[in-house]
């Protein structure tokens, strides 16, 4: 009597190929871009620089507004504590570069934390209307803040000032780190528990789903990414103000941006920052029509893609598999190797004798 091993198939299955694929092909276009960021002109780098920052800032919102359904109007606090951190460390003390973003987004963190706690108990549009008052409030209090010297500024030190090569991997980088973020808050339990929040609160709540425990993980995460983008937007520009470090601008975009690519979505964030980027880019010649062009683009893609691009990509996918699955069988190949089964057998003796 002879035992044969069981024979293992060692492919892989499609949905460990998927899942891997979604963390590999960033990090390659990632690479790619550092790898090619010296034979890039220093005016396409900032560009570049600042598409990638726009991304990084609507993927950080997404995570909490997106998936777990909160709509923030308070995040442009966490990019301006990001920034006067980042001006503030680079002042004092002589510290590198990645500690100060890392120390930046921590602040940011701790910030968030303490705002969570007040702001998710309350529900719908009065979330969203009291961090709307939240941000206003704060940047009224850093416009009246000596430390931060109001019109004058906070300029960042000259000697910590890098050149915009450098600048466009370091927003490689937190492009990078932002999406693969999302990515692992997505595999994890926690995303499960934020997109249950999102659809079904109460059914949520019902299966053991606690809003805190699961909101103010998800808005530590979001605040500190948002706060490393602001001390990487402050080291940009060079020069801080209350106005332009604490604006609401940056809110808007992201709302913008999640609506036009798609909200709640992984690359939704990124291919929406594309388009926006590039329709401000060719409206920039037409300056006092830029925003009204821009409000009419939201506004159609509210009323004919409410999923935004993403789910426009999504239904011509599944338009292209129907029609290939409702190709006519004669139109196809027979493989003349299979075997005949006696259906096949009694249609071909019909046809024949018919």
């Amino acid at each position: 009597m002879t035992i044969t091993k069981p024979t293992t198939d060692r492919r892989l299955e499609p949905a460990t190929v998927r899942r891997s694929l979604r963390y590999t092909a960033p990090i390659l276009v990632a690479v790619v871009l550092f790898v090619a960021a010296d034979s890039l002109g220093l005016a396409l780098a900032n560009q570049l620089s600042s598409l990638l920052l726009l991304a990084a800032l609507a993927m950080a919102w997404n995570i909490v507004s997106g998936f777990g359904g909160q709509f923030s109007l308070a995040h442009s606090i966490f990019v301006g504590v990001g920034g006067y951190t980042a001006a503030v460390l680079l002042d004092y003390f002589d510290l590198p570069l990645i500690l100060v973003f890392l120390l930046a987004g921590g602040v940011s963190a701790v910030g968030g934390v303490v705002l969570a706690y007040p702001m998710l108990r309350l529900r719908g549009p009065y979330f969203a209307i009291g961090t709307l008052g939240l941000a206003l409030a704060v940047m009224g209090w850093m416009l009246n803040w000596e430390f931060t010297r109001a019109s004058q500024g906070y300029p960042i030190p000259a000697g910590d000032m890098v050149d915009l090569t450098t600048l466009f991997r370091i927003a490689v980088t937190l492009a990078l780190l932002t999406l693969v973020a999302t990515l692992v808050v997505m595999d994890v339990p926690l995303g499960l528990r934020l997109l249950a929040l999102r659809d079904n609160e109460d059914g949520a709540a019902s299966l053991g789903v606690r809003r805190l425990r699961t909101l103010v993980p998800a808005w530590a995460l979001s605040a500190f990414l948002t706060g490393a983008m602001g001390a990487v937007v402050a080291l940009q520009n060079g020069h801080l103000t209350p106005n332009s470090a604490f604006s609401i601008q940056y809110t808007l975009d992201a709302v913008v941006i999640c609506v036009i690519g798609g909200l709640g979505t992984v690359y939704g964030p990124v291919i929406g920052a594309v388009i926006v980027f590039s329709l401000r880019q060719y409206t920039a010649d037409f300056a006092g029509w830029a925003t009204l062009i821009e409000a009419v683009v939201v506004i159609l893609v509210v009323r004919l893609m409410p999923d935004g691009a993403v789910g426009l990509l999504d239904r011509l996918r599944g338009v292209i598999r129907a029609r290939r699955g409702a190709r006519p069988a004669s139109g196809r190949r027979r493989d003349l190797t299979a075997p005949v089964g006696d259906d096949e057998v009694a249609s071909m003796e019909g046809q024949r004798n018919g």
